[in-house]
């Protein structure tokens, strides 16, 4: 102890609070999370089943769907749900349910399109299809724009239920006193005691939407029809404590959901995008944007005008009884 504070020198008490509360978090993500990849529990195979469908879905909807797209994917979601009816889980659960309409949606598309998919897959598909009770198919979800923005002025219920994730864009550009409105309206999210912690970057350059989106996992196939990306931050010199660390997510994520719903009524198509990357991505976006060490990056936000017609994945929700507990 006495060597540590002689490195860390007057601060060696916080540092030291510091790296136990970050340990304390450390040491439960590495537990129960699966990024160890072993599958240990229910919950692990279904957040996975949950990745690799909407990979299929997402796939489906693409402004031009790409035919024989996700081969990988599709033999990787066969595997899991065999696996996971072999664990002796509950297949009736949305998950696994889900997962067989992608599969069979991804199947029916590739049929209708006479495009003939390698025959090791389809075999693979057809034993497994042969082995389960058949689910009636899924579609996914089709809009013009009119229909899409139908609800954009009625009461919230029908107003949040009827906002997606848009991933397809027209070339026309949103106007920056509408890009302000919105954000604007998204500036009333709470914040922690009040604090004005949020930053946001507004990328409407071709050339820097370009290095952005390489930076970003997950926006192949329609990040670059975006004609405006947002990129969210919180200054995390507003914290007091270690107590606050997780103040920025929280804060930056009510931000997002407000800003989204801004857009929506304005009448403009947005789809989050996480910021899951390790250090070296991180570190390259601060200095594409000279975002200063004192802000931590949330999430980006691609926007942009919806073209007469769109697909959007279905992506179905559980029940509210599902993921809720009363105390009463």
């Amino acid at each position: 102890m006495n060597r540590i504070k002689a490195i860390l020198g007057k601060n060696a008490l916080v540092y030291m609070r510091v790296f136990r509360i970050y340990y304390y978090d450390l040491v439960r993500f590495y537990k129960y999370s699966n990024v160890k990849q072993l599958f240990s529990n229910e919950d692990a195979y279904k957040g996975r089943l949950t990745i690799l469908y909407h990979v299929i879905e997402k796939g489906l909807t693409m402004p031009e769907t790409r035919l024989g797209f996700g081969l990988p994917v599709i033999k990787d979601l066969i595997d899991l749900l065999q696996k996971f009816k072999k664990e002796g889980y509950d297949i009736r659960c949305l998950e696994y349910q889900h997962s067989k309409k992608v599969l069979g949606e991804y199947f029916y598309f590739h049929q209708e399109q006479a495009f003939t998919l390698p025959e090791e897959i389809t075999q693979q598909y057809q034993e497994f299809s042969n082995s389960i009770v058949q689910s009636p198919q899924v579609h996914q979800l089709r809009f013009t724009r009119e229909e899409y923005f139908k609800y954009k002025d009625h009461p919230f219920d029908l107003f949040s239920s009827s906002r997606y994730s848009c991933r397809n864009y027209s070339s026309r550009p949103i106007p920056s006193e509408i890009l302000k409105k919105c954000i604007g309206l998204a500036m009333k999210s709470p914040t922690s005691c009040n604090r004005q912690l949020n930053r946001i970057y507004v990328i409407t350059s071709p050339e820097v939407k370009e290095e952005v989106l390489k930076l970003q996992y997950g926006n192949r196939g329609f990040g670059h029809l975006a004609s405006t990306l947002f990129i969210l931050t919180a200054n995390i010199s507003y914290f007091q404590g270690p107590n606050d660390r997780n103040e920025s997510y929280i804060n930056t994520g009510m931000f997002a959901m407000s800003l989204l719903n801004a857009l929506h009524h304005h009448e403009i198509g947005a789809c989050p995008l996480n910021w899951s990357v390790d250090h070296k991505r991180d570190a390259r976006l601060r200095k594409l944007l000279h975002i200063p060490d004192n802000e931590r990056i949330g999430l980006v936000i691609s926007a942009g005008y919806l073209p007469d017609t769109l697909e959007i994945a279905s992506s179905p929700r559980l029940e509210v009884d599902q993921i809720t507990k009363f105390f009463a």
